[in-house]
């Protein structure tokens, strides 16, 4: 049988999304731990229930996984359970048991309903297991004995692939049989060879993956959790996130394991998912206007990126996507799912270095332009090293005062006692005159972190905070002859090394005392002799500490 389901606009189909995977992370970001395995072992048919057909039943759950209830709430579900209405996965894994033996295995954003006691799948992405009977889109799909088939109903990808076995699909009034190795495009109807590219379901799920803001420039938005504001480096990004980049501006994106995108001017891109796997992570985006320049990490898992026009799957490659289907590959290989070349439907067709696809759909030797050149070049400041150096006045200081050298486009902060201060500079050098609030005297640990496209460097230095002058005591003078002799103990509290300086008759002396045995009979004690120009020559001591804190005395 066949019916006809009406297809979302992009945008409507995006909100959706959107929706069902702020679900289970409204309530403090936490995934639903499994509860049971992904594979569930067959069910045994029951004698006398053959004609009978079982509804599908949730039997494992990973991630974000709700059921719709009577009353049209989306709840977290874990237990096993019958679907009586709709499911659908945030980022995550559900597996469903289809019949008696079949197996539906839902992937991260990603819907399902019950109809007509089966499972009807209505976007994203599924792995089946035959014999198995679903509708796909509204379209009915039976696999009568073994066999693998997948569904892949993301924006504009809409197709029916057979990994192995053979299925049937009634789809515009009529049976059309598909084999293994051939997928069927259901707004089409049409056949072509498929070779998988991005067996997503091969790998075990094991929690939520991360993307952040790494930097960007000009007049960057971040619409997360239904507030919209700028978007700041450190941002995280949870699945529903969408960034809009204004005139001149730019955005980058960091992923777990490694690679970025940078989103270019006048752009608009939605977080899908982003999963941790056993085989890495998988990287669900959606461009809806603009450019993204995309560096993927090789053997960091899957990366895709849908726009209204195209769909992209890589394992590591650089290239560029726009959101009218331009394709443009600098190395590595990117695979484009059921695309169109040459007005000719070529199944999942491969852009290659060297190469773009132009968004009429010819593929034709690269050619570079303002925004690649643009990009080449981001990419080359970006693959400087991050530096980091700190300067201080002393150990001890009255007040907390420094210099760091970095990056010019680097993030500088200070962290002392709890506080966080972002630090101000140009060309590299990056200035604390002095805190808004002052330390208490005491010591203390500074903590300087420069932060540049996910690379970070941190210096960390111990201080003491010293406004107290050193003191003096026990002083004795004696003046015989041409010669003065002074002696005397001194103290202090943040330094061991305690500078004096004598002044006779307008000539200074200076020397240093050691206050750090002052358990012993020679700690900070001291004996000095300098000359007298006459007798009667009038004399004066300074004590100076680390922190350029002094204490004066007239000698008699």
């Amino acid at each position: 049988m066949s019916r006809v389901l009406s297809s979302p606009s992009p945008a409507r189909e995006l909100l959706l999304r959107s929706m069902a995977l702020y679900g289970c992370l409204g309530a403090g970001g936490q995934a639903v731990a499994q509860t049971s395995p992904l594979s569930p072992a067959p069910v045994q048919a029951v004698p006398g229930q053959a004609a009978s057909v079982p509804p599908p039943v949730l039997r494992a759950a990973q991630g974000c996984v709700e059921i719709q209830g009577p009353d049209g709430t989306w709840r977290a579900q874990t237990a096993p359970t019958e679907i009586t209405t709709r499911l659908r996965v945030g980022t995550g894994r559900a597996v469903l048991q289809e019949g008696r033996v079949g197996q539906v295995v839902v992937g991260s954003a990603s819907e399902l309903r019950r109809y007509l006691g089966e499972a009807d799948l209505l976007s994203g992405r599924f792995f089946l297991r035959g014999p198995v009977a679903v509708h796909v889109a509204g379209n009915h799909v039976v696999m009568d004995g073994a066999g693998q088939l997948r569904a892949d109903l993301n924006g504009n990808e809409k197709r029916v692939a057979v990994i192995a076995g053979r299925l049937r699909i009634a789809l515009k009034g009529r049976s059309i049989e598909v084999g293994a190795g051939q997928q069927i495009a259901l707004d089409s109807g049409r056949v072509s060879a498929f070779r998988e590219a991005d067996p997503w379901y091969a790998a075990q799920f094991t929690g939520l993956g991360a993307a952040s803001v790494e930097a960007t420039r000009g007049p960057v938005s971040l619409l997360q959790r239904g507030a919209t504001r700028v978007a700041v480096i450190g941002d995280d990004l949870q699945p529903g996130a969408a960034l809009n980049t204004g005139a001149a501006a730019w955005a980058e994106i960091g992923f777990t394991g490694g690679g970025y995108l940078r989103l270019n001017e006048q752009s608009a891109l939605s977080v899908v998912s982003i999963e941790r796997t056993s085989a890495g992570r998988e990287v669900l985006l959606r461009l809806d206007r603009g450019t993204a320049w995309n560096v993927v990490e090789k053997g960091q898992g899957g990366y895709r990126i849908d726009t209204p026009v195209v769909s992209t799957a890589v394992r590591g490659t650089v290239f560029r996507v726009d959101a009218n289907g331009l394709v443009k590959v600098f190395d590595g290989q990117v695979a484009l799912p059921g695309q169109m070349a040459g007005g000719q439907e070529a199944g999942t067709q491969a852009v290659s270095q060297g190469q773009q696809l132009s968004p009429g759909g010819q593929l034709v030797p690269l050619q570079l332009d303002a925004v690649d050149r643009f990009n080449i070049a981001q990419d080359a400041v970006r693959a400087q090293a991050l530096t980091l150096s700190l300067d201080l006045p002393g150990r001890s200081l009255q007040e907390l005062a420094l210099l760091a050298r970095s990056l010019p486009d680097a993030r500088v902060t200070l962290t002392v006692a709890g506080q966080t201060v972002p630090l101000s500079g140009e060309n590299g050098l990056f200035r604390l005159e002095r805190l808004q609030d002052s330390l208490p005297e005491g010591q203390y640990t500074v903590t300087v972190r420069a932060q540049r496209y996910g690379q970070t460097l941190t210096r960390t230095k111990p201080i003491t905070v010293d406004r107290t002058p050193p003191r003096l005591s026990g002083l004795a003078v004696t003046r015989v002859g041409r010669i003065l002799t002074l002696s005397g103990v001194v103290t202090d509290a943040g330094d061991s090394r305690i500078g004096l300086g004598v002044t006779v008759g307008g000539q200074t002396y200076t020397r240093m005392v050691d206050t750090r045995k002052l358990d012993t009979q020679d700690g900070g004690r001291f004996v000095w002799s300098v000359p007298l120009p006459t007798p009667d020559a009038s004399a004066s001591l300074t004590l100076r500490d680390g922190a350029d804190n002094q204490s004066h005395a007239r000698l008699p």
